[in-house]
């Protein structure tokens, strides 16, 4: 579903991605972990076209996003990242609308949705993760958990077929992850494409089909959660790990 090859990128002189070369199937949940730095965020940005690569080749469900460094069109790059979703860090809602019309807006403008099919997808994504009385609330008098989950059902408002989520618990409480993860779970269970940049070691290895360690620019280790949570061959990546174990 999602094909990456040699894909690199260089910020001056920093190579944060040095030849990423990753397949990605359709209806698989795949967690990116790795240390602060390590490329991660930039893949991610990468694959929906929010960080402009300098080589190498990204092609979602069979269409050429980029080949050889080479975009398409504006056209065809807007058709494919309508096929895709992002969920950020910070929540990134509008903070002088709404709930609904922070749901809504994107779906009537980009899609040409109707009020009545609009309000009729938004009451029934929020009723899924759980915030059907927030439908009129401002951002402002949400928790960051709340944020984060209009934010999730913001980004399936566009009805995507993959779904990318950039340390969406990162920025907030740790009382407040469990019910973000919950609600990620569900459309895991869904068989909604999945690539998560986390580090929720825990939740990364009961989430995901596969797992992927990147650390200084290259996907170091590649497998199941089972090959990496179990893997002590690779010194770096137990060294990884063992600083989650310990808290460092």
């Amino acid at each position: 579903m999602i094909n990456i090859h040699n894909v690199t990128k260089t910020f001056g002189d920093n190579n944060v991605l040095r030849g990423i070369t990753l397949h990605l199937e359709q209806g698989k949940v795949t967690s990116i972990i790795g240390p602060s730095g390590s490329g991660k965020s930039t893949l991610l940005r990468a694959i929906i076209g929010l960080e402009r690569i300098d080589g190498g080749s990204i092609a979602i469900m069979g269409e050429h996003f980029v080949e050889n460094g080479i975009y398409a069109h504006e056209r065809a790059c807007r058709r494919i990242q309508s096929r895709m979703g992002m969920v950020f860090q910070h929540f990134n809602l509008y903070p002088h609308m709404s709930v609904r019309n922070n749901l809504t807006l994107s779906p009537r403008v980009v899609k040409h949705m109707s009020r009545e099919e609009s309000d009729a997808l938004c009451t029934g994504l929020l009723a899924r993760v759980g915030l059907s009385d927030k439908i009129d609330a401002m951002p402002s008098s949400l928790s960051g958990g709340q944020k984060q989950r209009v934010a999730i059902a913001r980004a399936m408002m566009m009805e995507p077929e993959i779904l990318l989520f950039d340390e969406p618990t990162s920025a907030l409480d740790p009382e407040l992850t469990g019910e973000v993860l919950t609600v990620m779970r569900n459309l895991a269970a869904s068989k909604m494409t999945m690539v998560i940049v986390t580090h929720e070691m825990s939740f990364a290895r009961d989430i995901s089909d596969r797992v992927i360690f990147m650390d200084g620019g290259v996907a170091a280790a590649d497998g199941t959660p089972e090959d990496i949570f179990g893997n002590f061959g690779n010194p770096r990546l137990s060294a990884f790990l063992g600083s989650f174990a310990t808290g460092t």
